[in-house]
């Protein structure tokens, strides 16, 4: 039985949702010595067009991103709790957890076309440091929400690089 190349070449991300970014940030480095952890402020003023369910939004999240080998960590504070990341952490009883896991793809408008005529909206969409996200509709499917850039974040090796 011959398979269709696969989709996605590489784990690029964890996006981990907690109701403390500093404190999270913290116990990392504490208890596993994971640390370098660059914290900032996202939202719609360091952002373009950012969409939810294929709605236009204004919105803030507070992350702190490190790289663990290969793999980029961020977690992501809420400031709302009536945004997708603050309802994902009240859905938890506030304890968070993993809520994406972004891939690389070497056809990012082939994957978003592909989702396009299933029908599929992506959760979220935007442009975030010049590169174009999407977080596919696959939790139902796979269990977790995949994102796809539409190329790398700058420093991020390149798929099959």
């Amino acid at each position: 039985m011959t398979h269709p190349a696969p989709a996605f070449t590489k784990t690029m991300q964890i996006g981990i949702v907690v109701p403390d970014v500093e404190a999270a940030a913290r116990n990392y480095e504490e208890q596993f010595g994971i640390g370098g952890w660059r914290i900032m402020e996202i939202g719609s003023e360091n952002t373009h067009d950012v969409r939810l369910h294929g709605q236009r939004m204004e919105w803030k999240s507070k992350i702190a991103i490190t790289m663990v080998g290969s793999v980029m960590w961020e977690l992501i504070q809420p400031v709302a709790e009536d945004d997708l990341f603050g309802q994902f952490l009240a859905q938890r009883g506030g304890v968070g957890g993993v809520h994406h896991i972004a891939v690389a793809t070497p056809d990012y408008r082939k994957v978003v076309r592909q989702q396009a005529e299933k029908g599929s909206t992506p959760i979220l969409s935007g442009t975030f440091s010049g590169v174009d996200v999407q977080y596919l509709d696959t939790e139902r499917d796979l269990g977790v929400i995949l994102e796809v850039f539409s190329h790398m974040p700058d420093g991020i090796e390149q798929p099959g690089g």
